[in-house]
């Protein structure tokens, strides 16, 4: 990609802990490496090339990339590590029983066929939902 009002090329990535510059073969000057490209928004993974004026530049190029990559290493470990361990400080083990409900209750109505006569002295039959184990409760 490149800038708008200078047409200077640029990149847009992100320096991971697990980016490598390498020096390109063949030419001590220029040095390769893989990167997932934001530039033209969307993100691809891309090979990046780049050639210095001098063999300084590049070699200082370098170790600048490799200081950095390491430094991003070092604290997403630690910010990993912290969370963790808070993580493990929350957790506890046992059951906790309280939370159990009471089964809530329905009522089941009998079918009646022409001609047959509903006493009314019966109550309803009254049945509860299914527990874990897929019994019915019935009460009467």
């Amino acid at each position: 990609m490149r800038q708008s009002k200078t047409l200077k090329i640029c990149a847009n990535h992100l320096v991971h802990h697990s980016l490598t510059v390498q020096e390109h073969s063949g030419n001590e000057k220029s040095c390769v490496w893989h990167a997932s490209d934001f530039a033209d928004g969307e993100l691809k993974d891309e090979l990046f090339c780049i050639r210095f004026p001098s063999v300084e530049n590049c070699k200082a190029f370098m170790t600048t990339m490799q200081e950095v990559a390491e430094s991003q290493g070092e604290g997403e470990e630690n910010k990993d590590a912290s969370a963790t361990a808070d993580l493990l400080e929350k957790l506890t083990v046992g059951e906790d029983k309280s939370d159990e409900k009471e089964p809530e209750k329905v009522q089941i109505t009998k079918k009646l066929t022409v001609g047959e006569d509903k006493s009314e002295d019966e109550e309803p039959e009254m049945a509860t939902n299914t527990n874990e184990k897929g019994e019915h409760d019935v009460e009467a």
